[in-house]
């Protein structure tokens, strides 16, 4: 999904997904993707990840789509792609390590976020998104892509709102993918959702 949420705070976040693709020298031709997901994490760094897609072509023409749902157990340290139509679990147990990024709690304008995950952008503003006062930066690079990032002051400079454009030809827009949090809940979210339905199959695919 090209989405980036880092560990920190244990929350639940409602977000969607637009994301489109100008394939031709006018506006007739766009391919399209909108993702409506669910995120949570749990303050030992579980988290699992729910959306569905649809899919459409000349923007407006659907044409397909579908559902994904993952799960990470931290204490485990196991990882599982789960059919829930068909109930199955693919997954495991993994001898794998890495540095995940941490939310940040002495942010106090979004600046130290914003110059790693923005680096050289500019802070343009401020507003509000999901009922969160946020810092707005931007940055354009050299081949003239657009980059925008709301971070919200209230909850340790969390993406509330992520825009990247592509320049096209002729000044039409080639392509843009945005992020945006419709919901935004601290806390830590239910167990059960970091937990294997029990009368789920589980195919074991990943080794130590």
């Amino acid at each position: 999904m090209g989405l980036s949420i880092w560990d920190g705070s244990p929350r639940t976040i409602h977000f969607v997904i637009d994301d489109w693709s100008n394939t031709s020298w006018g506006l007739h031709a766009i391919d399209r993707r909108t993702i409506v997901g669910e995120t949570a994490i749990s303050q030992d760094g579980s988290r699992t990840n729910k959306w569905d897609f649809e899919l459409f072509h000349h923007y407006l023409i659907r044409y397909g789509g579908g559902s994904g749902h993952t799960l990470y157990e931290q204490l485990t340290q196991s990882g599982y792609s789960i059919d829930d139509k068909g109930r199955i679990a693919r997954g495991g147990a993994c001898a794998c390590s890495w540095e995940t990024p941490q939310l940040k709690s002495d942010d106090s304008s979004c600046s130290q976020t914003a110059a790693e995950r923005l680096p050289g952008g500019e802070r343009i503003g401020s507003g509000r998104i999901a009922d969160a006062l946020v810092m707005q930066y931007r940055r354009v690079d050299d081949g003239g892509t657009v980059s925008l990032l709301s971070l919200a002051l209230g909850f340790r400079c969390d993406v509330m709102e992520e825009i990247k454009r592509w320049k096209g030809t002729l000044g039409i827009p080639g392509a843009q993918w945005r992020y945006r949090v419709t919901a935004y809940k601290l806390g830590e979210p239910d167990k059960s959702v970091f937990e294997l339905p029990a009368e789920y199959k589980i195919e074991i695919t990943s080794r130590p």
